[in-house]
């Protein structure tokens, strides 16, 4: 009985951390969060957050947003850096940002035509991936 009590606190959804709660008031202010799972993994939890509009935005345990997916009005464009909206805009002027990525070698972009595009953490074009 013990091992299942044990099971179902570690499977609970804690609340957000404040970082996180700020960044969603901040970037999707007019939306509502739907869902909030919680991942833990060896004391590390991780958030990935629906809202009432299709967003999903995942979090790492300190609250900083890791990706963010939106697939119908795109991703805000306030929360892109300069320099990968700008890079976007001239050569991608038809398209919207529906995911946007923190990776470790930067940003990974995703367009609304399934075309990706990887940027270095100065905000420089890397390479387009078909």
């Amino acid at each position: 009985m013990s091992l299942a009590l044990v099971v179902m606190t570690a499977c609970a959804d804690q609340p957000l951390p404040q970082k996180a709660q700020h960044f969603l008031d901040q970037y999707f202010p007019k939306c509502s969060v739907v869902l909030i799972e919680t991942d833990v993994e060896e004391g590390v939890a991780e958030y990935e957050v629906w809202l009432n509009d299709g967003t999903k935005v995942e979090f790492d345990m300190w609250g900083e947003w890791r990706r963010v997916g939106r697939n119908k009005s795109g991703v805000p464009v306030a929360m892109i850096p300069d320099g990968i909206m700008q890079y976007i805009t001239t050569h991608y002027p038809n398209n919207v940002v529906t995911k946007f990525s923190r990776k470790d070698y930067g940003y990974k972009v995703e367009l609304s035509d399934d075309m990706d595009l990887r940027f270095n953490e100065q905000c420089q074009f890397v390479e387009e991936i078909d």
